[in-house]
């Protein structure tokens, strides 16, 4: 659930880590899959962050990737980029052993079955900035990601890509109800039982990405389930991002 609860963390720099794809458009870029230590000074690593009241996922990364075990739980990892980022694709490769249960008479999405596999959130480099009163009200996954956002700039909206349950909700895009016009999803991909995914997005306008986030949660359903993120990659060359493989 994309909750307007307060999250609790530590503060998060940017990570400086992401690397060119050698061998590749010079544009690539590969996203480590490793956690940040509680006092990482070195500017590197995803961060975990919780939602006040919710219980948090369980995460962890080896050299297999990001392991992510839902139970009844819902976090945030989040990631900066060095920099503003300008992004034109995107490829995430992983795994699930399971998917949210979406009660009968529910469509994805709904309020009580807004969990979700996985959604990777890029944020957008823009000019709002929320003041103090409209931060009371505003998304608290849109007020951190404004505290991130580079000098003198602001946020202009969240981009999710979601991988959603077989059958899909009836939308395929929408702005979030609760995120005050900040939030917008995307499906990119469905699954209707357990393995391999990839999710892909190709943007027709490149997007001033300088954070990205993974959302994965159970909480709203109660669902209890693992995914494991082996790949993450912003503008992969052309034929991979272009291959149609994004429904399994």
């Amino acid at each position: 659930m994309l909750s307007l609860v307060v999250m609790i963390g530590l503060p998060i720099r940017a990570s400086g880590a992401e690397t060119a794809v050698a061998g590749e458009d010079a544009n690539a870029i590969r996203i480590p899959l490793r956690m940040g230590g509680q006092s990482d000074d070195a500017r590197k690593g995803w961060k975990s962050i919780r939602f006040r009241g919710k219980p948090a996922n369980n995460v962890s990364a080896d050299k297999e990737g990001l392991h992510i075990e839902v139970r009844h739980s819902v976090s945030l990892l989040v990631q900066c980029l060095s920099e503003p980022t300008k992004v034109h694709s995107v490829v995430v490769r992983g795994a699930v052993t399971g998917l949210p249960r979406i009660p009968e008479g529910k469509e994805q999405g709904d309020e009580k079955a807004d969990d979700f596999a996985v959604r990777l959130g890029l944020a957008v480099s823009g000019t709002k900035k929320p003041g103090p009163a409209e931060r009371l009200f505003a998304p608290e996954i849109v007020n951190r990601l404004c505290e991130l956002a580079p000098d003198s700039k602001g946020i202009d909206h969240v981009q999710f890509l979601d991988l959603v349950n077989d059958p899909p909700p009836k939308w395929h895009e929408r702005i979030h109800p609760l995120g005050k016009g900040l939030i917008r999803e995307q499906i990119v991909c469905t699954k209707g039982e357990a393995g391999d995914f990839t999710l892909r997005a190709k943007f027709k306008e490149p997007l001033a990405v300088f954070a990205l986030c993974i959302c994965c949660d159970g909480d709203d359903t109660q669902s209890h389930y693992r995914v494991t993120i082996t790949e993450i990659q912003l503008n992969p060359e052309e034929k991979e991002a272009g291959d149609k493989t994004n429904r399994k």
